[in-house]
């Protein structure tokens, strides 16, 4: 507190001068506070002065606060010059909850200080200050002072062509297109009332997957595009609708401008998929950040009603409904798939589940936001947003890049609205590139021989053979197949020389056995085999993998184990 009371004080001083020092004829207008109301700088404590008896203040100060104006207007001018000063305190530099967040909430809380005051003033007094006091008014008046967008080379352009009260709506060109789906689904309408729209931005610069192509467009070692699987493991039966925001550029070059491929990667997704109407939202330019993405997708594919806003890059279970909320994990021990904690959201929760603060690459809590945001209403969240753009130009902060958590947390602040944890399961992490690979590393296609590796080694025609009902199976082997097969990520591909007309006494045998399986090649040469296989920044050498074992040995265990 005291360093912050210094560089406060400082500022002051540099800006206008020693304010308690001065007298009245030599501050330089506008003035940090009136004469007649007294600042303890350090104690942050603030009071009128009605008597030399009150405070330990000069008689001459004393004199010249009874000559001015009323009370009103003192804590008007005080108000006016103090906002006056935090917008224009340039020297913070540092996490966007400084350049941004601070500023902002000084000026809702002295507009709402403002506001009540308004309450106890007549309509004469209210005009007569209005003009003294107006947000807008006094960064136009600071302008050339404090370091806004105009004088910023490394601002960011709200909008090519902005609303006329200054809010930086989005009004990009953007196409829409959609899968065709009907909304009459079995004879009932798809769309009731109190479903969900979700909405994927992926038009990102994957600046964590360093060559390569966008991230939503990698290929899951399940088949789908990482953007389709994001969406694997909802409850999508509350779901009206799905709708996705992408670049043209990235159309074009990764996709051969053909939205309709990609509309098929979905319905070739998730079964659900199917039968939900899914639109793709083209933008035509990069965006400033997230937020711009989703305002464009919003209002170009006129989506209305509660929404719920998902990461491209992760995958998790929660329930989806119009409520606002966020979808949250906590961190806890012995949690592997969590990569860089600092980078993501986080939340304070009261012990209700309620979230009392938000803030992105700031850990607050052992909570953190999993890329799931659910809002009531896309309309105002729309309205939210414009709101944040017209605190980025008030506050000068239109270099910061704005995050869902910073709309939720603007709501909470100036709207008061409650927002919820929404509990959440299954949490995949692919938010950058090492943490994409280590997940992919889960995965695994395993070809496994019968005779000697499953079943103690026999032939075609001499006793014991493959005519045997069953065969003497190698019990550790099987087990540890049957491990890996129960995690959901090892598809297996049996490999034998017996020929297809012993398939049906093979696959009896192994059913039989407990032997896990997906499919199995009949045939094959009795030789060595050789496993050929490309690899790629997608999926990294060594691509493939061999396993030798002993003739009739049981230790796969210890020789394969992911």
């Amino acid at each position: 507190m005291d360093a912050v009371s210094a560089h406060f004080l400082q500022l002051v001083r540099d800006s206008y001068g020693d304010p308690l020092l001065m007298d009245d004829d030599e501050k330089r207008v506008p003035f940090y506070h009136p004469s007649s109301l007294f600042i303890d700088l350090s104690s942050r404590y603030v009071s009128l002065i009605h008597s030399t008896k009150d405070m330990a203040v000069p008689e001459h100060q004393f004199a010249a606060a009874a000559n001015k104006a009323d009370v009103f207007t003192v804590i008007a001018t005080f108000l006016a010059d103090f906002l006056n000063l935090a917008l224009g305190d340039d020297v913070i530099e540092g996490p966007k909850q400084s350049r941004f967040r601070g500023r902002i909430t000084t000026v809702i809380a002295v507009e709402g200080i403002w506001d009540r005051l308004k309450g106890a003033l007549d309509e004469r007094a209210k005009g007569l200050l209005e003009e003294r006091w107006s947000s807008e008014n006094l960064v136009r008046q600071k302008q050339e002072r404090i370091s806004g967008a105009a004088q910023n080379p490394n601002s960011v352009k709200l909008s090519s062509d902005a609303t006329a009260d200054g809010t930086g709506k989005v009004r990009q060109v953007a196409e829409a297109f959609d899968n065709g789906t009907h909304v009459q689904m079995n004879g009932n309408a798809r769309h009731l009332d109190g479903q969900v729209t979700i909405v994927v931005p992926a038009a990102g610069r994957s600046s964590r997957f360093p060559g390569h192509k966008p991230k939503w467009l990698l290929t899951q070692p399940n088949g789908c595009l990482m953007v389709v699987d994001a969406l694997g493991a909802l409850d999508l039966s509350s779901v009206s609708r799905v709708v996705v925001g992408i670049l043209k550029d990235h159309l074009v070059r990764y996709c051969g401008n053909d939205a309709n491929a990609l509309l098929k990667a979905f319905e070739d997704g998730n079964a659900q998929l199917k039968e939900i109407p899914i639109s793709i939202v083209v933008i035509p330019e990069e965006t400033i950040d997230q937020v711009q993405t989703i305002e464009c997708i919003l209002d170009t594919a006129k989506v209305t009603g509660p929404i719920f806003l998902k990461d491209c890059d992760n995958q998790f279970s929660c329930s989806l409904m119009a409520q606002n909320g966020v979808a949250t994990l906590e961190i806890t021990q012995g949690m592997q798939s969590v990569s860089i904690p600092a980078s993501k959201s986080y939340v304070s929760l009261s012990s209700a589940g309620a979230i009392t603060n938000i803030a992105e690459k700031v850990i607050l809590s052992n909570t953190f936001c999993l890329g799931g945001y659910s809002f009531r209403s896309a309309s105002e969240t729309l309205n939210s947003i414009c709101s944040a753009r017209r605190y980025q130009k008030l506050t000068s902060t239109t270099n910061v890049e704005l995050s869902v958590s910073d709309i939720v947390w603007l709501k909470m602040l100036e709207e008061q609205v409650s927002f919820v944890s929404i509990p959440s399961i299954g949490y995949e992490d692919w938010g950058t590139l090492e943490a994409w690979n280590a997940y992919t590393r889960t995965w695994k296609t395993l070809f496994c021989d019968i005779d000697g590796t499953l079943f103690k080694n026999t032939g075609q025609y001499f006793t014991p053979n493959w005519t045997h009902d069953s065969g003497v199976i190698l019990p550790s082997t099987i087990k540890h197949l049957q491990t890996l097969r129960a995690r959901g990520r090892t598809q297996i591909i049996l490999t034998t020389t017996r020929p297809e007309s012993f398939a049906k006494l093979t696959e009896r045998q192994l059913k039989a056995s407990g032997v896990p399986f997906d499919r199995i090649c009949y045939g094959l040469y009795h030789c060595q085999r050789v496993l050929i296989n490309d690899w790629a920044k997608t999926n990294p050498f060594p691509s493939a993998l061999a396993v030798n074992l002993q003739r009739n040995g049981d230790e796969l265990r210890e020789m394969l184990d992911y």
